[in-house]
């Protein structure tokens, strides 16, 4: 990837580091009432704001953080990991300052769920999107093919060397 292109993921990473910081330590009531756009439909729904916000919330906000150090990274599967890494890192520094402040609670499995975002961002980045065009091509072509009969079509993802 073009240098200017890896130092526009820096900066995008950056500013979801930032984001996660400002969004994470503000008082929970704050937050809270905040969130209540999300909250009450779901609440009508049936789905609780526990699960909503404290296990899909956690990892939902740190995929886009995964992803753009992922981006930001030279080509290969390390990138992964240190998308992942970067996630942690920053889940572990949230945390703390969480467990400093009174307005706040720190929790390990917060770290486990900020965690997982991120290796899904991250993974996201480095197993499928370099096979989006093939796998589109194949869902849609070889997919339509074999709906209409039409046989002895192979679509075949072919990986980098």
């Amino acid at each position: 990837m073009p240098r200017l292109h890896r130092k526009f993921w820096w900066i995008v990473a950056l500013g979801c580091a930032l984001w996660l910081l400002w969004m994470t330590l503000r008082p929970n009531p704050q937050v809270a009432g905040n969130l209540e756009i999300l909250t009450t439909p779901a609440a009508a729904r049936g789905i609780s704001a526990f699960w909503l916000i404290d296990i899909a919330g956690n990892i939902v906000v740190f995929v886009p953080l995964g992803a753009s150090v992922a981006l930001a990274l030279d080509e290969g599967r390390r990138r992964w990991l240190w998308g992942t890494l970067a996630g942690l890192a920053l889940s572990v520094v949230i945390e703390t300052l969480q467990g400093l402040t009174s307005s706040r609670v720190s929790s390990l499995a917060d770290v486990a769920l900020n965690t997982t975002g991120a290796a899904v961002g991250a993974g996201f980045v480095v197993f499928i999107l370099p096979y989006l065009k093939t796998i589109a091509y194949c869902v849609f072509h070889g997919g339509l093919l074999k709906k209409y009969g039409i046989r002895n079509t192979k679509c075949v993802i072919h990986r980098k060397k």
